[in-house]
């Protein structure tokens, strides 16, 4: 490979690298009353995990992409931290137009969930025999609108 060639190479890896560090915890509180807690790159279209409510509701509704072999019946996601473990009941939506494959599903935010995301230790999602860890840095600052509006 000439010197050319590898740094064209290297110049199409950079906004890629750029984009990994820009990966984190941040919420938005919508006008509506809403508000989320998004695993992502915030004013970007990537946010792999997210958390969102409406105002009032004690539940959340929770997005995870991934695509499961089981994509006509329910399919149980497992949230775990440490010592506490959150299931949640997903079913899987393909997006077309953006050719996403989601799992989403409802969880009640209680104390058991709070203490999961507010976490000193990694998210590992698992769903079936694969599983995939998230940092949890961040998240009790980026979560407050989401605790504040939809808190059980």
């Amino acid at each position: 490979m000439n010197i050319r060639t590898a740094a064209f190479a290297v110049a199409l890896l950079i906004p890629a690298l750029v984009r990994a560090e820009d990966i984190r915890w941040f919420g938005n509180a919508s006008g509506d009353g809403g508000a989320s807690l998004i695993y992502g790159t915030p004013e970007s279209d990537y946010a792999p995990l997210s958390f969102s409510c409406e105002n009032r509701s004690k539940e959340v509704v929770f997005t995870y992409e991934f695509e499961p072999a089981n994509k006509s019946g329910p399919v149980v996601v497992t949230l775990r931290a440490g010592d506490i473990e959150v299931p949640i009941n997903t079913k899987a939506e393909h997006l077309e137009e953006a050719d996403l494959h989601l799992l989403i599903g409802k969880a009640v935010l209680d104390e058991r969930l709070v203490d999961l995301l507010t976490s000193r230790t990694k998210l590992r999602v698992v769903v079936g025999d694969g599983s995939a860890e998230f940092p949890l840095d961040g998240t009790r600052e980026a979560a407050k609108d989401l605790f504040a509006t939809c808190k059980a």
